[in-house]
């Protein structure tokens, strides 16, 4: 059994017609084939020079062998990735739609040849001129019924894609291959002329006096089968993962709401305090005027300046406009954040002067994603710096929300390299940390952005987020 084939068709073809429907099929199908699915299931833009270099390649390392096909599907993986990804799209992502895109070219295939070897033998129509024009556009035939099933799987593809986009990447990885097998057994399949010439090696003697129909009939069950499972592995891996995080979400929410909560009952109880306080010390200086007592009455009004000094200490201009953030949990995750600032002694700026809700233009999870990894680069980078500080500024138009960050840095930040790490897979340095995520998040939204600016060892991130649109009636 031959795995892998590299050959040349100007000395195998026995004629030039033979050699123009070879090229035919081998660099115009298959290449539509494979360039096609995946473009309809990951609504995609696909230029045509790939699809032309695919078929040169292809002409001489043809399709329909086990490690030719894996060749060619990575070369096109790897050439929509580095020349026609404009959009930004991660490596993983990238993977899992081409070979969920190849599942489903395969499974068409599959059920194509098998469909026509059951017809074949049911209307006896086998060495007639219908037979050799199926044969010959099986490819195109089988193209048509993977368009069928990505119409039918792209919805479950998106949800799935959403579940785990950013977050699990090793598990979108292992399922990636979960069309391997499928392509092995299509392999052996065609070698096998679709399981004719030896039909007891699919499962052994169970099929040993089994009819031509039932033995095709019964592998394309399994091959639906097989499909079937991979889906229903899919939606539980999916799911589970999405839950789990829903449920840290929910933990993380509550943690900081609990944090928030807490320092908010001791502002209270300090400003309680402060008030008996400022009120006894008043009653005191009152007594000390009233009887022309000067030294009773200026030890009273030091002890009313140290007390109202002390109370200045308590952050409320940098807590008090917090009000306007309409979602508990952001606002909670922000007191968290802003407190850990405080913790390193780095000068904070807050400004959200009137109300906001991100969620009508978010999820809740992916604005506090954006939210904490902002925060957490800038006080990386904000605590090493002469002069720690950070400034956060929420704010919107008619037309969009604004999420801004800026901090101190050591260092003048290198915009260009930091463009440039933030779609790398390995992010070690201060602001390169989590930016690659943040790229993710953000590329579910159309039109949002990420504006840099760096200047005078100063560094700003400007997120803008649209607003979406309400259709006119």
């Amino acid at each position: 059994m031959t795995y892998f084939n590299l050959i040349n068709p100007f000395t195998l073809t026995p004629s030039l017609g033979f050699l123009i429907v070879w090229a035919v099929k081998i660099c115009v199908f298959y290449p539509l084939t494979f360039w096609g699915t995946f473009k309809h299931l990951g609504q995609r833009h696909v230029p045509f020079v790939l699809y032309l270099m695919i078929a040169l390649v292809a002409f001489f390392l043809p399709f329909n062998f086990l490690l030719n096909d894996y060749l060619l599907i990575t070369l096109m993986i790897s050439l929509y990735y580095f020349f026609a990804n404009h959009s930004g799209e991660t490596l993983t992502d990238l993977v899992a739609t081409f070979s969920f895109s190849a599942l489903l070219d395969y499974l068409a295939f599959l059920i194509g040849s098998y469909g026509l070897g059951i017809c074949k033998v049911l209307f006896s129509f086998a060495g007639t001129p219908l037979y050799y024009l199926l044969v010959n556009f099986l490819v195109l035939i089988s193209y048509g019924i993977a368009l069928l099933l990505v119409r039918v799987l792209r919805p479950f593809f998106q949800r799935y894609l959403a579940r785990l986009r950013g977050q699990h990447i090793l598990a979108e990885w292992l399922l990636s291959l979960a069309f391997l097998p499928l392509s092995y057994y299509l392999y052996y399949a065609q070698y096998n002329h679709y399981l004719m010439q030896s039909p007891t090696m699919l499962t052994g003697a169970t099929f040993h006096n089994a009819s031509p129909v039932q033995i095709r009939a019964i592998a394309l069950l399994e091959v639906i089968i097989y499909v079937l499972l991979v889906l229903l592995v899919m939606e539980l891996v999916s799911r589970y993962l999405a839950n789990r995080d829903r449920a840290n979400f929910a933990d993380y929410r509550l943690e900081s709401l609990t944090r928030y909560t807490s320092q908010l009952e001791v502002m209270n109880d300090d400003l309680r305090r402060f008030r008996h306080d400022y009120k006894n010390i008043l009653y005191s200086l009152t007594s000390a005027l009233e009887t022309n007592n000067l030294e009773f009455a200026k030890r009273s009004l030091a002890q009313l300046s140290a007390a109202t000094n002390k109370s200045i200490d308590v952050p409320t201009g940098i807590i008090g406009p917090l009000k306007n953030i309409q979602d508990a949990g952001l606002k909670a995750v922000i007191f968290n954040k802003i407190s850990t600032a405080m913790e390193k002694k780095i000068a904070l700026q807050v400004e959200i002067v009137d109300p906001i809700d991100f969620n009508k233009t978010m999820e809740p999870v992916d604005t506090i994603r954006i939210v904490a990894i902002l925060f957490d680069n800038a006080i990386k980078a904000a605590a090493s710096a002469p002069q720690p500080r950070l400034d956060l500024s929420l704010y919107e138009n008619e037309f969009a929300q604004f999420i801004i960050v800026g901090n101190s840095t050591v260092h003048q930040v290198d915009l260009a390299a930091l463009d440039h790490a933030s779609q790398t897979v390995s992010i070690v340095n201060n602001h390169h940390l989590g930016l690659r995520n943040l790229r993710i998040i953000l590329a579910r939204y159309p039109g949002a952005s990420n504006d840099r600016r760096a200047e005078s060892h100063w560094f700003e991130q400007r997120i803008i987020i649209p607003k979406r649109q309400e259709k006119a009636n």
